[in-house]
This record gives structure tokens, C-alpha cells and sequence, in this order.
């Protein structure tokens, strides 16, 4: 059932009409009713049924008094305040009207011998203009009640009219404001339906991609795009079309950088921004969408691309260069061995080392026997050669820890970690054998001079060396070709 309204004027035409209606039916029959009553009554005619006539007006009057005072529920409308004493006034005057005949009758039923008094004349001669007054100030107050309605139902429409009219004027100057912005971004605002076809674009494609906005319309968007940009966004259409239909489920928006096609031939990237748009029920209505210019970002991706990748090449070139320079600082240039001046700081790591956890340590300075003459009679070329290939020989012999180095000329100098110096000294053995076996360029045969010395404690690394350089001497004036452990 409709609601009054704030004002107190009725929500709905049907609210308070159609009891009125039924009210000013029931009260017109209830006056035709009573004007019959009275003839038949001033004609002394059906005298037997004045008792159900009252009764029917009784009721009458009644269900016409509910009819207008269930309508104070619904609606406050002033009139029927009046109306309901009216019709109130009417069931009284009914029930005065009647109330003699119904006495009469009742006796008349309880005694036969008691004859029935017809209803008197002079009464119907009085009531019949009094029903008259009544039934015409009933009458009255129902058009006022109608008339009250209407007045407050066009108050309530010259209020909606005049929101509408607020909300239109509102439309209009939203629909301008967002209008503007569609035709002076540089972004291109675009709207489909369903099918992937042009409604609506903004007039900003002209500065994009050349073309008029109207051109376009009615056209699908894949044709502004590469085959493969094309086919990225086929599918992505294709994936929404086939997605359930949920009326509150969230719509993901789809991003996606793009290549369209200028109508010069010429191709650009671009980002596309397109959310679905769906109706009440759930179903695709279309897409809203921006198409933005991003080359200028292309580029300066681009350009920091290749930067970094210069960067990095500087970068690769700049270690290789350290690596070589490194190289150069720690090594020999001719064997490839550790150079003097590093071996010296490993070896003190070494002798430090040894100390503090009072690990063995052992020297091999290791010379080349008559390496001068091997210059003099063939030649510094393949002396360096005959250099380089003990160097090898003696690199073979290493273990993980120990370390070799050239420690000038013909002179070369090996430390053996965790080594007592009988076993290097039978590592020392080996290395004459293998250099003595081997065969050199220009058919030379070279051998070793071994001086070998484990370091003692509280010893420096000249006392040490000392030691080895003295028991390689003791090898040379003993012949050469063999090793010897320091005294």
C-alpha cells in the first residue's frame, strides 16, 4: 500500500480516490434508499420491509464511515474530518429515523394480538429534507476532499518537475564539462558496443592518427591496429565475451600497449585502456576506452635501453680491463706464473698462517742449470721457449694449496703449505726427473738445481729464504741436476 509522503500529501492517485469514490457511491445510494424509504412511507406502501431498510441503511452508512476514516491512515487530507462527523451524524440520524419501527415491529412479532402502527407521515414529511442537507454536505465535503488531493498532487508533480528540470540542467552541464575534456585531451576517449564497434570517439583521433572522429563510427577499433595488435585485442574481447555474466562481480579493466596505424602508412605505439560496461541484469553492454600516445616513452625506454647496454659494455670492458691490469700486476709476462712482488705477499700470508696454527711450511727455490749457455747457443727466442715449458712442467706438480712462482730470470720459487721437508724434498726429486726426461726445443737438455728449506719458528722470510738459496748453491757445487734440504 503506498506511503504518505513527507508533506503529508498521498503518494499515489489510487491512495485516497478509490475509497472516496466508494464512500460517495455508498452515501448516494444510502440518499436514493432513504427518499424511497420516505415515499414509501408518505404512500403507506410495503410497510413490512421498513425494518430491513433500516437495517441495509445501517449498514450502508457504517461501511461508508469506514471506508473515509481507514483513509486517515494512509493520507492527512482535512476535509474528511468533517466528512467522517457527517457521516457519523448520518448513522445516528439513521438509527433515530428507524429506531420506532424496529421497536414496533419487535412488539408486533412477540404479541399477534397487538396490531402494527405504520411509520408516521409527518415524520417522512420532516426527514425526507434533512437526508437531502446531509446527502449535499456530504457531497460537498468529498469534492473538497478531492480537491484538496489534486491540489497537493500538483504541488508534488510542480516538485518534480522542478527536480527534474534541477537534474536535466545538472545532465547538461555534466554532459557539456565531460564533453570538453573528451574534445581537448590529447588522449583519444572511445566507446563500443558489444561487438567491438565504434559509438562514440573523441575528436582528439584527427591529432593521433589523422583520421575524423565521424569516419569512424559504426567501424571496428582492430582495423586502426596491426594484424598483431589486432589479434593481442581479438582475444582479449574474445576472453570478456566468454567470462559468466556476474551482476556484482568486480569488471577488470584491460591494458595492453598497442601498434596502431596512421593514416600516413606510418605505425606508433600506443596504451589502451578498455573497461566492459554492463547493464542491471549482468549482460555486455560495450566498452569504454583511452588510447593514449606513448612514443615519446618508447623512446625514452629506448634510449635508456641502449644506455644501459652501453653502460654495461663499459662496464664488462672496464673489469676486463682491471682483470687484464691485475693480471699484469700478479703475473709474470712470459711463463704466466705469479710475478715476484705478488708471490712475496702471498708468501708472507703463508708464513703467518703457519705460525698461528703451527702447520709445516716449506721453500723450493728452483734455478735452472747453465740456462746462460742455453741462451747463448740458441738464441732468447728459444730460451724463453725452454723457460716457458718449465714453468709448465712445475705448474703439473702443484697441489691445490701450493703456489708457484718466477722469481727472475731463470729462477723460480714454489711454496708447499702443510708439507714437512722430507716430503718436499722427494717433491723436489721428482720435478729434476721430470725436467731432465723431458724434451725441449733445439734438442737442449736442461736440468734443475732444487734448494729446499721448511720454515722454523721465529724465523723471517729473508732467514727462510736464505736457508733455500744456500742449499741450491750446495746443489750447484755439487754438480747440479738434484735437490737439497737447508742444513
Amino acid at each position: 500500500m503506498p506511503g504518505r509522503l513527507a508533506d503529508g500529501s498521498p503518494g499515489e492517485h489510487p491512495s485516497i480516490t478509490l475509497p472516496l469514490q466508494s464512500a460517495g457511491l455508498l452515501s448516494a445510494l444510502i440518499f436514493l434508499i432513504n427518499a424511497i424509504y420516505e415515499v414509501l412511507v408518505i404512500n403507506h406502501l410495503y410497510g413490512s420491509q421498513y425494518v430491513l431498510i433500516g437495517l441495509l441503511l445501517a449498514v450502508l452508512s457504517l461501511w461508508a464511515f469506514l471506508e473515509v476514516a481507514l483513509i486517515g491512515r494512509r493520507a492527512i487530507v482535512p476535509p474528511l474530518r468533517i466528512l467522517r462527523l457527517l457521516l457519523a451524524g448520518q448513522i445516528v440520524l439513521i438509527l433515530i429515523r428507524h429506531a420506532g419501527d424496529v421497536a414496533s415491529r419487535s412488539a408486533a412479532l412477540s404479541s399477534s394480538g397487538i396490531p402494527v402502527q405504520s411509520p408516521q407521515f409527518g415524520l417522512a414529511i420532516v426527514f425526507l429534507p434533512v437526508f437531502v442537507l446531509l446527502f449535499l454536505a456530504i457531497s460537498r465535503c468529498l469534492i473538497e476532499a478531492f480537491a484538496y488531493a489534486e491540489r497537493r498532487r500538483a504541488r508534488q508533480l510542480q516538485r518534480q518537475m522542478a527536480i527534474l528540470r534541477q537534474t536535466k540542467a545538472e545532465l547538461q552541464a555534466s554532459e557539456l564539462r565531460y564533453r570538453l575534456i573528451a574534445e581537448n585531451v590529447d588522449d583519444v576517449i572511445w566507446t563500443l558496443d558489444s561487438q567491438g564497434l565504434f559509438t562514440f570517439i573523441s575528436p582528439s583521433l584527427n591529432t593521433l592518427l589523422g583520421y575524423r572522429a565521424e569516419q569512424w563510427i559504426g567501424k571496428p577499433l582492430n582495423n586502426l591496429l596491426t594484424p598483431a595488435s589486432s589479434s593481442t585485442l581479438q582475444a582479449a574481447l574474445a576472453q570478456w565475451l566468454q567470462q559468466p555474466q556476474l551482476v556484482d562481480a568486480p569488471v577488470p579493466s584491460y591494458r595492453a600497449e598497442l601498434e596502431h596505424l596512421h593514416r600516413d602508412g606510418s605505425r606508433f605505439w600506443t596504451e589502451i585502456t578498455m573497461t566492459p560496461l554492463r547493464g542491471e541484469e549482468g549482460p555486455l553492454m560495450g566498452f569504454v576506452g583511452v588510447t593514449r600516445d606513448i612514443r615519446a616513452r618508447k623512446l625514452y625506454e629506448r634510449n635508456l635501453s641502449e644506455a644501459r647496454d652501453a653502460a654495461e659494455e663499459a662496464n664488462s670492458a672496464l673489469l676486463s680491463a682491471n682483470a687484464l691490469l691485475h693480471g699484469r700486476a700478479t703475473t709474470d709476462g712470459l711463463t704466466g706464473l705469479l710475478n715476484r712482488r705478488h708471490f712475496e705477499e702471498i708468501l708472507r700470508a703463508q708464513m703467518k698462517t703457519s705460525v698461528e696454527h703451527g702447520k709445516s711450511l716449506s721453500l723450493l727455490v728452483i734455478d735452472v742449470d747453465h740456462f746462460k749457455e742455453i741462451n747463448d747457443g740458441l738464441g732468447h727466442t728459444l730460451g724463453d721457449k725452454i723457460l716457458i715449458e718449465v714453468s709448465q712442467l712445475l705448474a703439473a706438480s702443484l697441489r691445490q694449496s701450493d703456489r708457484l712462482a718466477r722469481w727472475g730470470g731463470d729462477e723460480f720459487i714454489m711454496v708447499m703449505p702443510r708439507l714437512q721437508a722430507e716430503e718436499a724434498l722427494q717433491v723436489a726429486n721428482r720435478l729434476c726427473e721430470n725436467v731432465s726426461s723431458h724434451s725441449f726445443p733445439g734438442g737442449w737438455g736442461v736440468t734443475l738445481s732444487i734448494g729446499v728449506a721448511d720454515l722454523r719458528a721465529q724465523e723471517s722470510l729473508e732467514q727462510w729464504f736464505d736457508r733455500a738459496d744456500a742449499a741450491l748453491y750446495a746443489v750447484k757445487n755439487a754438480g747440479r741436476n738434484a735437490a737439497r734440504h737447508s742444513a
